[in-house]
């Protein structure tokens, strides 16, 4: 079965918050956090579409069953100027349909993005993940599991006892990709 990775438009919106509010419940059920994502399902959703937001959607038989946020802007949080500087894909935001757990989409978008950078000349393929304590440290070794080299971790300047991490991969073309996922 194919998959389709392309630019998410209005109309996907209410597909798109309702994966997001059951990814959340999803992780409300695995004591995970999972409040943030809940509330900000419709917020998500909203960038859907629009010029502001590079949004792509992952589908399967035109069912929304993942998203990303591409941004060829890096964001000075968490990066060095010399890193901001450098051609980038920044990847934000990303969210699979719980019905697909454990199925590899989140892999399967992270490649994408690594392909997509590539093709469009970038040098690094990147994304953070925000901490508080322990929690969402499983995310942050999940992506390493990935393969994506965590380049810092610092004191969020801004929220007490947040740690944001920034992590990186180079931008390589993924050819086995094309068998599974067309744009």
């Amino acid at each position: 079965m194919m998959f389709e990775m392309r630019a998410g438009r209005e109309d996907d919106r209410p597909a798109v918050a309702a994966m997001v509010r059951a990814r959340a419940v999803w992780m409300r059920e695995r004591g995970q956090r999972w409040a943030g994502w809940y509330g900000r399902a419709e917020q998500l959703a909203d960038q859907v579409g629009t010029d502001r937001w590079p949004v792509y959607v992952l589908t399967r038989e035109h069912q929304v069953v993942g998203m990303t946020t591409a941004a060829f802007a890096v964001p000075r949080l968490g990066w060095a100027e010399d890193e901001v500087a450098e051609p980038s894909v920044f990847l934000q935001t990303t969210v699979t349909d719980p019905g697909f757990a454990g199925s590899g989409l989140g892999v399967m978008i992270a490649c994408w993005a690594l392909d997509f950078a590539a093709r469009n000349g970038k040098l690094w393929t990147r994304r953070g993940v925000l901490t508080t304590g322990g929690d969402n440290l499983g995310l942050v070794r999940y992506y390493e599991f990935q393969g994506w080299r965590v380049v810092r971790a610092i004191k969020h300047p801004h929220k007490p006892g947040v740690t944001v991490w920034s992590l990186q991969r180079p931008a390589v073309p993924q050819p086995e990709l094309r068998s599974l996922v067309r744009e």
